[in-house]
């Protein structure tokens, strides 16, 4: 009996000092350790589902960071990271969140000595503040009875709480790197960038550690698309790198909400959000994101990491001087489906690539081989046809600027309301130089006072060359002569950014077609259709109709009372 006991004692020591604690070896360079803290998404507000309880690697460790009822977990001690990690479930449905699928993705990435543990200090509804030691009294006494327990759990001093439990993860691990899910508590605040730069600083210096060596990844929140009322605080945590070079953005497109509120991610989005993490922390540390060869994956979690098909067009379009993108859309065994177009790779003989970017210069075609490599190390291929346009009429590359804008590809035309704008857009600006002309052709006369604009800069309220087409139906712009005022200052066709129709009353233009010529046929497009109630013989106007301006003109074909003139 006496044997059994101390075999009894034994084992409970050992599961004590276990999570691999290495008790008087000091800290295991092979435990990877990530602090995390935010709000209920850090939190985890989805009730797990089968397949989240299933399997959990016991590589994957948690710190619990209180004490916990159900299930039994106490403050200070590890435990294999099943859910929940952060509060008892206590009769509710919630407990995934985004440290879940961080720690699974890591593990199963990193090589088979390496384990991950995750210390997390997350309380719903906590503004960034709550985070700061000297401004979480003043929060306590304004918070709700149900927030006041949920940070009385943590020692009414989440920071504290935080840095006191990942100073104990020193002790038996390395503190790898810090995630951060955290803003509709701050929707908008623009000073959060700086708050945010603040805690991170502090756990730098209280820990220790080296902002090279411990990177930040801060989640966007849920986006308008599925409902999400703080979407609007995606645009600050973007600044975040800005201010805190070691961060990075996870982005949260295509993750759905859970239907019932506009905080919140359903299960899948936890799962989805929880894998980008991982990839960044990988990437970080140098490593693909993919499992380790000789990773045996469990058959539940192979259906969530497993791509079934790939979606990529036969055939897309591209822009001279517009950067895109191929997009690449996987299905997985599981039935989720995620935009993996920037994980995947792309090779061309006939497209310039950076990246997964495309820079077409000059209109042609081509094709391009597009691969993508699953995390379960699964490859796919496919040839992707490229038709590069500088005016493609297809709904992707038509823009709205200004005003209101419908279009309809089919019968390619453009309904614009009064002053609206709408047009094509060169983010990296589309050289034309090469070109002599740009030729505008309408199905029908308008009334609408529509003027064609093109641009040097990427913004409409620019300086811009503006075209009358009037009642005509074909227009004819001498690209290497577009003077925008008085002083002669022209638009360089080198680096147009926009190409544009305003139109002064709402209606809708039908356009039929509008393309780059260099055909002698234009060279005196637009003369017999030249009309101006301005009877001064000495009047002058381009080719396209305009009234030049009064000095030496610049070298070219103008019109003087339907008599071609040449200026050299």
């Amino acid at each position: 009996m006496r044997k059994i006991l101390l075999a009894i004692l034994f084992c409970s020591l050992a599961m004590t000092a276990s999570a691999d604690t290495r008790a008087g070896e000091g800290p295991d360079p092979n435990f990877y350790i990530y602090l995390c803290f935010g709000q209920s998404n850090m939190e985890g507000n989805a009730k797990p589902e089968a397949v989240d309880l299933q399997y959990v690697d016991p590589r994957f460790k948690m710190l619990a960071a209180r004490d916990f009822n159900s299930p039994a977990r106490k403050t200070g001690e590890w435990y294999t990271a099943t859910p929940p990690i952060v509060r008892p479930y206590d009769g509710q449905d919630i407990g995934l969140g985004m440290a879940d699928y961080f720690g699974r993705t890591m593990v199963a990435a990193l090589p088979p000595e390496v384990k991950v543990g995750v210390v997390d200090v997350a309380i719903g509804g906590i503004a960034i503040e709550g985070f700061m030691s000297e401004k979480i009294g003043a929060i306590v006494s304004k918070a709700e009875a149900w927030q006041k327990a949920l940070i009385q759990a943590f020692g009414n001093d989440p920071y504290k709480r935080l840095v006191d439990m990942a100073k104990k993860a020193q002790q038996v691990g390395v503190i790898k790197g810090i995630l951060l899910h955290q803003g509709c508590s701050n929707n908008g605040d623009q000073n959060w960038p700086n708050n945010v730069k603040t805690i991170y600083t502090r756990l730098l210096t209280d820990l220790n550690l080296k902002a090279e060596d411990v990177h930040l990844y801060a989640g966007e929140t849920l986006r308008q698309e599925y409902g999400g009322s703080c979407y609007a605080h995606n645009t600050v945590i973007a600044k975040l790198p800005s201010v805190i070079p070691t961060s990075h953005v996870i982005s949260s497109a295509g993750c759905e909400g859970n239907g019932k509120d506009p905080w919140h991610f359903c299960a899948m989005g936890y799962r989805i959000m929880g894998s980008r993490y991982a990839f960044a922390a990988l990437e970080q540390l140098g490593m693909q994101p993919i499992a380790d060869k000789d990773y045996q994956m469990d058959s539940s979690l192979k259906q969530f990491y497993e791509v079934k098909t790939l979606d990529i067009p036969d055939v897309v379009g591209a822009m001279p001087g517009n950067r895109s993108r191929i997009p690449v859309k996987a299905q997985y065994l599981d039935g989720h489906s995620e935009d993996v177009s920037m994980r995947a790779t792309f090779t061309s003989d006939d497209i310039p690539f950076n990246g997964t970017i495309m820079l077409p210069t000059a209109e042609g075609t081509g094709t391009v081989e597009a691969s993508y490599t699953d995390f379960c190390r699964h490859e796919t291929r496919k040839t992707v046809g490229v038709e590069v346009k500088y005016f493609p009429f297809d709904e992707q590359n038509i823009s709205k600027f200004s005003g209101t804008m419908t279009y309809d590809a089919a019968n390619r035309t453009m309904k614009l309301s009064s002053g609206g704008v709408g047009g094509w857009s060169y983010n990296a600006g589309a050289d034309m130089s090469a070109y002599k002309y740009l030729v505008v052709k309408l199905k029908e006369p308008q009334d609408l006072g529509t003027q064609v604009r093109l641009f040097n800069k990427n913004s409409v309220s620019s300086s811009s060359y503006k075209e009358t087409i009037g009642d005509r139906t074909t227009v004819v712009i001498n690209l290497h002569q577009m003077a925008y005022d008085n002083a002669g200052h022209t638009i360089d066709p080198s680096k147009i950014y926009i190409v544009a129709f305003r139109c002064t009353k709402a209606g809708t233009l039908n356009i039929d077609d509008v393309f780059l010529s260099n055909d002698t046929q234009y060279d005196a497009a637009g003369i017999d259709d030249v009309t101006t109630s301005d009877t001064t013989p000495s009047a002058i106007y381009t080719l396209g109709g305009q009234r030049a301006t009064q000095g030496r003109l610049p070298a070219g074909v103008y019109v003087r009372g339907k008599k071609k003139v040449v200026a050299k």
